[in-house]
């Protein structure tokens, strides 16, 4: 990608809402002064090329003023020059709303969201230590929040909403004493949420569509969870048993009954003529009942031929 190797001071990069697809090119990664890489609605695929900790300024605390400035020097005459000075200002989306960001100086953002990126999250993205903003929502991410994401301690923004992700929330995420924006919904997260006053603070709907969550703020205790994979007390395993028991009981029950029943007939004279009588008897009323139906049936087909008949 030419971009990388051409536009090395590059700082802000906004591709967004295009026709992009393919993979993330490692040239990107060649742009070390970049502070906003915004490639939001694409259809880039594949995984986040390992590299993204040659974002120096992500990565380490400069002394420089954070202000993106273009300074202008442009020789009108040999006598008079004018220096032109652009401030411009960024609109990212965080949560489905456009923020407007007119210091870009001060804003450390990366957002990937909206894609088809796969895989898990690279672990040199805990070295982007400056970094205030990540979107990765809506893509297909793996595997587990990074273990050390505590380390992006100036992180504010923090979206990895619709995802693959699974496992707990990490300890570490309460770390982040600036985080002001969070989205963790519609993964397969679960356990306990850890206690912070962060993450306490946010809105039941940073934790939603995760089944597996427990504690506060969608839960006042884990007390009423049990851990996946488990059966609950007085769940699955106890219905099953008694339907096994059930079964059980059912079926000794026929069987002692028939036997009780086969042993009076076969060792009490009466009752046994009693019983071959009453067989006799019904067997006698079900061949009567169904002449009479057959009678009764036949007649009425000669009665419809007939009447069919003399109206012809």
């Amino acid at each position: 990608m030419w971009i990388g190797q051409r536009l090395s001071s590059l700082v802000f990069l906004s591709l967004q809402r295009n026709q992009f697809r393919g993979m993330i090119p490692h040239q990107l990664c060649g742009l070390k002064y970049l502070q906003i890489l915004d490639l939001f609605v694409n259809t880039i695929s594949d995984t986040i090329p390992p590299c993204l900790n040659n974002f120096t300024s992500m990565a380490k605390k400069v002394s420089l003023d954070r202000r993106i400035e273009l300074h202008l020097l442009d020789e009108v005459t040999s006598l008079w020059f004018i220096q032109l000075r652009y401030v411009d200002e960024a609109l990212l989306t965080w949560k489905g709303t456009k923020q407007s960001y007119p210091q870009l100086g001060l804003l450390l953002a990366i957002d990937l969201s909206c894609n088809k990126l796969t895989g898990e999250i690279p672990e040199e993205v805990n070295s982007l230590q400056e970094l205030v903003a990540l979107n990765l929502s809506r893509n297909f991410f793996t595997g587990k929040i990074l273990q050390k994401i505590g380390h992006l301690r100036q992180l504010e923004v923090l979206d990895l909403s619709r995802n693959k992700f699974s496992g707990n929330i990490l300890t570490s995420l309460s770390e982040l004493t600036f985080l002001s924006i969070l989205d963790l919904s519609y993964k397969d997260l679960s356990r306990k949420i850890p206690t912070s006053t962060q993450l306490q603070n946010f809105d039941l709907s940073s934790f939603s569509h995760n089944s597996g969550l427990c504690g506060p703020p969608i839960s006042p205790n884990c007390s009423m969870v049990e851990p996946s994979g488990k059966p609950a007390v007085g769940g699955e395993e106890d219905s099953d048993v008694f339907m096994k028991w059930f079964y059980t009981g059912m079926g000794l029950g026929f069987a002692v009954g028939f036997c009780g029943f086969c042993s009076v007939v076969f060792f009490k004279l009466s009752w046994r003529h009693s019983y071959y009588r009453y067989l006799d008897n019904a067997k006698d009323w079900v061949y009567v009942s169904f002449v009479l139906l057959k009678a009764r049936f036949v007649r009425r087909i000669k009665a419809l031929s007939t009447s069919c008949t003399r109206s012809d």
